[in-house]
């Protein structure tokens, strides 16, 4: 059984999300604030993580930090989902290395639950650009003309 670790301060988000892993097999460890996560993370050894932003004690960027440096979880797939569209934290995120962002509000749990899927199993991740949060180009992003 794959776990995923849930980072969402938002109650009756942590629990929708929570109850449709469940009933999809997974198991499901969920935490409300960016410091317990980053305290759990090694006990808990997530298969994936989805990532709010905005959130109480630590954000989601320093969590993301925090994974993507150490060697035990550096390669765990993580999603953010956030609305924190077109933020610094979302950009910042990118820039970090998450696997893919998403935008709570444009997203189901069906939709996030594929998309956990596809990512453990190797599969791109098809979704609508409403589904997805927005990241500003940086001027490295651009095409040279």
């Amino acid at each position: 059984m794959k776990t995923i670790l849930l980072v969402e301060d938002d109650a009756v988000v942590a629990h929708v999300y929570r109850e449709r892993f469940l009933r999809e097999g997974f198991n499901v460890e969920t935490v409300s604030d960016g410091l317990t996560a980053m305290k759990s993370l090694r006990a808990i050894k997530p298969d994936a993580i989805i990532l709010d932003l905005l959130m109480p004690k630590l954000n989601g960027v320093d969590v993301l930090k925090f994974i993507r440096a150490e060697p035990s979880l550096k390669s765990v797939p993580v999603i953010i989902l956030s609305n924190a569209c077109m933020s610094e934290e979302a950009d910042e995120a990118a820039k970090i290395g998450a696997d893919l962002a998403l935008l709570k509000s444009g997203c189901t749990p069906a939709q996030l639950v594929t998309a956990i899927n596809n990512l453990l199993s190797g599969k791109p991740v098809k979704l609508d650009t409403a589904q997805r949060l927005a990241i500003r180009n940086k001027p490295e992003d651009k095409p040279e003309k």
